[in-house]
C-alpha cells in the first residue's frame, strides 16, 4: 500500500507522451471552452447555418423513414423495427416501396402540451443554455436550433425546447438559491451574461410540462427520435428532483434507444455535423450511465467492445474542453468499476489493478490543458474536473479504507472535493447530475 500512495494525483504538471502509453485503451482524451451569445445570433448568426435544413437535428422531424442505414434521422432502422411499429396501437406506416415508409399517426406522436413563456424570457433561457450549459454537454446541434428558432420551418419540437428551458431554469434556480444563502441583497441583471430573473414556480411548471410531453410521446422506445433522446438526456442531467430510481430508469431507456438507432456505431457517408452530433449524444449517454453506476458501485450495462464511434478528440472539440476531459475520465471510471467492483473481479488482483488505474487517473489529470488545471486557471470547470478526479480516487481506495495510510488519503481527497465545490458554489448546477452524484459520494460517511 505504501507504493500505492506515492503519487496520488500529483501536483499538476505536463507529462511526456510516453508516460501515458499505458492508457492505450483509453486514448482520445480531449477538452474545450466558451461560445457566443444567443440574443445576437438570433439575428446575425448565419455563417454557421450552412445546410442545416438537411442536418440530423432538423431532418429528425420528417415523417419519411427508411429501413436501412440511410434513414434520414436514425441511420439504423431495420425492417423488424418497422414491423413492430406497424402493430403499435397509436400509429401506422405506409410502405412506399424502395425501403421507404410514411408515418400515418392515428394520434400525433408529439404532445399538445407546450411551455408558454414570455418571448423575451424564452430567448434568455435559450441564451443561457447555450452559453453556460451547452459547452459541457453539447447534445444539441446549436446552429440548427438557432436556424429553426429564426425561420420556424420547422420550429424545434416542444419536447426539446421545453427540455432546454428546464435545463437553463434549473441551473439558474440553483445558482440563485446559493446566492440568497450568501447574501440577503441580490443585484439585478446588469450584463448580457447575467442569468435572467425567473418568475415563481417556473421550474416546477416546466418540469410538469416536460413530463407530460414525454409521457404522451408515441412509444418512444419503438420510435426513438434524436430529439426524444435529447429531451430525456437533458432531463436526466438537469432535473434535480429525479430520484435515483427514476434517473436509473430514464438512463436505461436512453441507453437502449441510443443503441437501437446505432448511436454507438460509426456510420460512414454522413456529414461532419451529423457525426459530431451523434458522437456528442452517445458519449453523454455514456457519461450518465457510468457515473450513476459509480454512485451505486455497480457495473454499467454499456459494453465498449460493441462501441466503435470515435471518442471526442481535443483538437476537434475547441468549444468543449471540459466535455472531452470528462469523457476521458469516465472511460477510466468504467475500468475502475469493472476491475475493482465487478462481481467477477478477482480479489487477489484488486491491489494491482488499483495501482495501475490510479496511475491512469494521475496521467489524465496531469495531461489536462492548462485552462483546466486549478493551479493555472481558477474556473468552475477546472474545479469540477478536480472534484471528479478525486471522486475516482476515492472509488479506487475505498476497498482499502480500513488501512490507516489509505484512510488519510481518502480524507485528503474528500477535503479537496469539498473545497472544490465550495469554490464552484451555485454554479454546480451547470454540471448537472454529475456534480450531485459526486457530492453524494463524499457526503456523510464518505464513499
Amino acid at each position: 500500500m505504501e507504493e500505492m500512495l506515492e503519487t496520488v494525483v500529483c501536483a499538476p504538471r505536463r507529462m511526456e507522451e510516453s508516460v501515458s502509453d499505458g492508457l492505450s485503451d483509453s486514448d482520445g482524451y480531449s477538452v474545450e471552452d466558451e461560445q457566443a451569445d444567443f440574443g445576437a445570433s438570433m439575428q446575425t448568426r448565419k455563417d454557421g447555418d450552412g445546410d442545416v435544413s438537411t442536418c440530423l437535428q432538423v431532418v429528425d422531424l420528417q415523417t419519411l423513414e427508411m429501413d436501412s442505414a440511410s434513414s434520414p434521422y436514425s441511420y439504423a432502422f431495420r425492417i423488424d423495427a418497422f414491423a413492430r411499429k406497424v402493430s403499435a396501437v397509436d400509429g401506422e406506416f405506409q410502405n412506399l416501396g424502395q425501403g421507404k415508409y410514411l408515418r400515418i399517426d392515428i394520434a400525433t406522436s408529439t404532445s399538445d402540451a407546450e411551455a408558454t413563456l414570455d418571448p423575451q424570457l424564452a430567448e434568455n433561457l435559450v441564451d443561457f443554455y447555450f452559453r453556460e450549459l451547452w459547452p459541457m454537454f453539447p447534445v444539441v446541434d446549436k446552429d440548427a436550433v438557432y436556424s429553426q428558432l429564426r425561420t420556424r420551418s420547422p420550429p424545434p419540437p416542444n419536447s426539446l425546447l421545453t427540455a432546454i428551458y428546464l435545463a437553463a431554469a434549473s441551473a439558474i434556480s440553483k445558482g440563485s438559491a446559493n446566492s440568497r444563502a450568501q447574501s440577503v441583497i441580490s443585484s439585478p441583471s446588469l450584463s448580457p451574461r447575467s442569468p435572467p430573473t425567473l418568475p415563481p414556480g417556473l421550474v416546477d411548471s416546466l418540469r410538469g410540462t416536460l413530463n407530460a410531453i414525454i409521457a404522451q410521446l408515441s412509444t418512444p422506445i419503438l420510435e426513438p427520435r434524436i430529439t426524444t433522446i435529447q429531451s430525456i438526456i437533458l432531463r436526466c442531467l438537469y432535473d434535480q428532483t429525479l430520484s435515483p430510481g427514476q434517473s436509473a430508469v430514464l438512463i436505461s431507456d436512453v441507453v437502449r434507444m441510443g443503441q437501437y438507432i446505432l448511436l454507438h456505431r460509426s456510420v460512414p457517408n454522413i456529414s461532419a455535423r451529423d457525426k459530431a452530433l451523434r458522437r456528442h449524444i452517445w458519449w453523454t449517454i455514456f457519461i450518465l450511465e457510468v457515473w450513476t453506476s459509480a454512485h451505486s458501485r455497480s457495473s454499467p450495462t454499456i459494453d465498449l467492445g460493441e462501441v466503435d464511434i470515435q471518442l471526442p478528440i481535443e483538437t476537434e472539440e475547441v468549444e468543449h474542453q471540459g466535455y472531452t476531459a470528462l469523457v476521458a475520465l469516465t472511460r477510466i471510471l468504467l475500468d475502475i468499476l469493472r476491475r475493482v467492483y465487478s462481481p467477477t473481479a478477482k480479489s487477489h488482483e484488486v491491489s494491482t489493478q488499483v495501482a495501475r488505474l490510479r496511475g491512469w487517473v494521475n496521467d489524465w489529470y496531469c495531461n489536462l490543458p492548462r485552462e483546466l488545471l486549478v493551479s493555472t486557471a481558477r474556473s468552475e470547470t477546472a474545479d469540477f474536473l478536480l472534484s471528479a478526479c478525486h471522486s475516482a480516487v476515492l472509488l479506487l481506495y475505498n476497498p482499502f479504507r480500513a488501512e490507516n495510510p489509505v484512510r488519510s488519503e481518502i480524507d485528503r481527497s474528500q477535503g479537496i472535493i469539498i473545497d472544490s465545490f465550495g469554490r464552484i458554489g451555485g454554479s454546480s448546477g451547470k454540471f448537472g447530475i454529475i456534480a450531485r452524484l459526486i457530492g453524494e459520494m463524499v457526503s456523510v460517511n464518505g464513499i
